[in-house]
């Protein structure tokens, strides 16, 4: 889900930026931009290091709520994913998938840019007749800090949680 829900964040984050950069210059007062995309989830063959040997397939929703402020000082794009999805895999076992992922962009200053991301999956993983089989959990935390192209703070912190046995 990380890779489904980074790679739409950064097609609609370079749409966001395009858009504001084409704004007229801000005024006195800021220009605020609100608004919800939904977007169709959808990929066959997935694998999982859980179930070796079975394929799936993912099917759910991405729903991106974002707000843009620009003021005459720079921007502020704050906003929030949540997909949630099902796998159904090739032994008819299947996965609900959950995910969450809180994100903020600021371009203000002499060309500095500051991205920050809180993401946060699970999936529970049940047998072909619905019985619970385990829980799988990942956090990731994300922050970079970009002056005049050069990347000055780059942290990334991860970890995994299982709840049954994988």
């Amino acid at each position: 889900m990380k890779k489904i829900a980074l790679g739409l964040a950064v097609t609609a984050l370079l749409a966001i930026s395009a858009g504001t950069a084409m704004t007229a210059p801000a005024s006195a007062a800021p220009i605020i931009i609100r608004d919800t995309v939904t977007t169709p989830i959808f990929e066959a063959d997935l694998t999982d290091d859980c179930l070796p040997g079975l394929t799936g397939t993912i099917v759910g929703t991405d729903v991106m709520s974002y707000q843009s402020v620009e003021t005459a000082q720079g921007f502020h794009i704050q906003g929030t994913f949540v997909d949630t999805a099902r796998i159904d895999w090739s032994d008819g076992s299947y996965t609900l998938i959950d995910a969450v992922d809180h994100f903020s962009i600021n371009a203000v200053g002499q060309g500095t840019s500051v991205f920050t991301e809180a993401h946060t999956d699970s999936g529970d993983f049940f047998s072909a007749d619905g019985v619970f089989q385990f829980r799988q959990t990942f956090h990731e935390i994300e922050h970079v800090t970009v002056t005049d192209g050069v990347v000055r703070v780059d942290l990334e912190r991860g970890h995994f949680h299982f709840f049954g046995d994988c």
